[in-house]
């Protein structure tokens, strides 16, 4: 049995030597690459240094940042990280600034052919660059750390029992109907008593990001944003016709899907108790599948499944259970949402999650080790830093697609009539994010474009109910507090990734793709997106969708067609 890394064995991974957070550690370093005499010939072996050199900054920023999040319920572990974010990055990107002019600057140098869309994007960047945004972006990330501690350290009182968010979150799996209630509402109280703590963190956000536009001469938030995140296949007019299309084509079939469950379970209505979109109920009311007790269980099937979908992947995982690259125990003070951070130096991913036995958390495993394989085999073939992971509109599909195909390699967490639950949710559970993730972007696209000047949390609030009464009509909300429901904007991505989080829903149409051809042709299907993977960061996004057997396609009759099939699959 593959031992597993106490906390204190992780907390070692993310140990630095002396002087790691300190920018006269890396000054020598930049100034040498900015005086080096460069010519189109010596290029190559300079972007080596300064990539090195990038790599192990962002090595220690990943460190410093799970460290904080592992321990949001203590200072220091928050000063260190806000001390490098406001000593050393500034100096960094003021760095970085003028040796990509150096770049630019060079005659006669033409990029190869895996470094050319990242010489665009260096271009690009640099001509959004400014020198004001420098300093303001130490305040943002002050704000976006006020949020992590703000959620990190939240408490549910249920009864006599004090329970974490994820914790509580469970009850809500539970068959029982006044248990839901309970625990629902015992988390919306606790939501309420940190809702004007974060609303303060919102207006200062909103204020950050709209000066960063102005000082970059953009006309809006939004337009910044599309720059910064490189977004040139697509534009914000797509986008909004995505809204539209999931408005008409995929809200009906989660009220259908949704509204035979709670048929099925007697329901005359379903309430906000009665849905969780990760892990709608069982129409059979049978209690939610609990696979594991502990983090180490999960890992133990999880290594069985990956060995079932390929015994490469299955190495790869056990290498991140052997050297601390998880930690999944959900305790007090942990940050509560899951994510995959990076090592560059050392080709290393790291997964933070907090897991209490369900099934669900098994897929967000998956989902989250999915990520780190892209960064496992990105970091294989592409050894500049830029030409790692990928850009946004593909990095959830290598993390999407794992969720699928692992689903023939399960015989040894659930039984037959257990896998063909878990099977269905996975399946259900993309119909019925869809409207969410829709409702996420159109929310954003309102609030960076749209929304006044002066705008206030009452704004914000109102345009929310609203489009929660658009994307999601099925669920009654009669009798309750809308104050509540108007609140759900209240959520991670809004806070610490805006404008990430229609790339979910491209990802997950993109999945469901790679699991079609899976279920045709499993080595195919593996072979093509071990592929797209290696490409990394090196390739425009049409292309790794190629790569992966799919097309990159967010349209109507695109998600018209996935829904058919998805139809098909669940027999509805």
């Amino acid at each position: 049995m593959t031992a597993q890394p106490s906390l204190e064995a992780v907390e070692r991974r993310l140990s630095l030597p002396a002087g790691a957070a300190d920018w006269n550690t890396y000054a020598p370093e930049f100034e040498a690459l900015k005086k080096a005499e460069l010519s189109a010939a010596t290029v190559p072996a300079w972007l080596s240094r300064w990539s090195e050199l990038s790599a192990r900054l962002h090595d220690v920023s990943a460190r410093l940042s799970i460290h904080k999040d592992l321990h949001t319920d203590d200072q220091a572990s928050q000063d260190r990280y806000q001390n490098f974010v406001a000593e050393v990055m500034p100096h960094a990107l003021r760095a970085d600034q003028a040796l990509t002019e150096k770049l630019l600057a060079v005659e006669g140098y033409a990029p190869a052919p895996d470094f050319a869309l990242n010489y665009r994007r260096f271009r690009d960047a640099a001509a959004l660059y400014r020198e004001a945004n420098v300093d303001l972006g130490v305040t943002h990330e002050e704000q976006i750390s006020r949020h992590s501690v703000i959620t990190g350290n939240q408490k549910v009182r249920l009864g006599e029992e004090e329970l974490t968010i994820p914790q509580a979150k469970q009850r809500m799996d539970d068959p029982d109907r006044a248990v839901r209630e309970a625990a629902w509402k015992a988390l919306q109280a606790s939501n309420m008593g940190v809702a004007p703590e974060l609303d303060a963190v919102m207006l200062d956000l909103i204020k950050t990001r709209r000066q960063f536009a102005r000082n970059a001469d953009e006309a809006n938030y939004r337009d910044y944003r599309w720059k910064e995140l490189d977004r040139v296949d697509y534009t914000p007019q797509q986008c909004q016709a995505f809204h539209e299309a999931v408005r008409d084509e995929v809200v009906p079939l989660a009220g259908q899907i949704v509204g035979d469950i709670a048929a099925q379970l007697g329901l005359d209505t379903v309430r906000p108790w009665d849905y969780n979109r990760n892990n709608l109920l069982d129409p059979q009311g049978r209690p939610s599948l609990k696979p594991f007790k502990t983090g180490a269980e999960l890992q133990t099937l999880a290594e069985q499944a990956f060995a079932g979908v390929d015994p490469e992947l299955a190495a790869r995982f056990k290498q991140m259970r052997e050297n601390g690259l998880l930690d999944l125990e959900s305790r007090a003070g942990k940050m509560t949402h899951a994510y995959c951070s990076y090592f560059p130096t050392s080709n290393e991913p790291f997964v933070l999650m907090n897991v209490v036995g369900t099934a669900e958390d098994v897929r967000v495993l998956f989902h989250e080790v999915g990520h780190a394989f892209h960064g496992f085999y990105s970091g294989d073939a592409q050894p500049l830093v830029w030409n790692r992971w990928s850009p946004i509109e593909f990095v959830e599909i290598p993390s999407m697609a794992m969720e699928f195909l692992t689903l023939d390699h399960l015989s040894h967490v659930f039984s037959p009539e257990e896998l063909s639950r878990y099977r269905r949710k996975q399946l259900e559970g993309v119909v019925v994010f869809l409207p969410w993730a829709a409702q996420m972007d159109a929310f954003q696209h309102w609030l960076y474009t749209e929304a006044p000047e002066n705008v206030t949390i009452a704004d914000l609030d109102a345009k929310w109910l609203e489009l929660d009464q658009t994307f999601h009509p099925f669920i009654d909300w009669s009798g309750l507090d809308e104050n509540i429901r108007a609140k759900g904007w209240q959520y991670y991505h809004i806070f610490q990734a805006p404008f990430y989080y229609i790339e979910y829903a491209m990802c997950y149409l993109a999945a469901v793709g790679v699991w079609r051809e899976a279920r045709r042709d499993p080595a195919a299907a593996l072979a093509h997106y071990k592929a797209a993977l290696r490409l990394g960061s090196a390739s425009p996004v049409p292309e790794l969708y190629r790569a992966a057997g799919v097309e990159f396609r967010f349209d109507r009759e695109h998600i018209r067609g996935l829904m058919g099939f998805l139809k098909e699959q669940l027999g509805v």
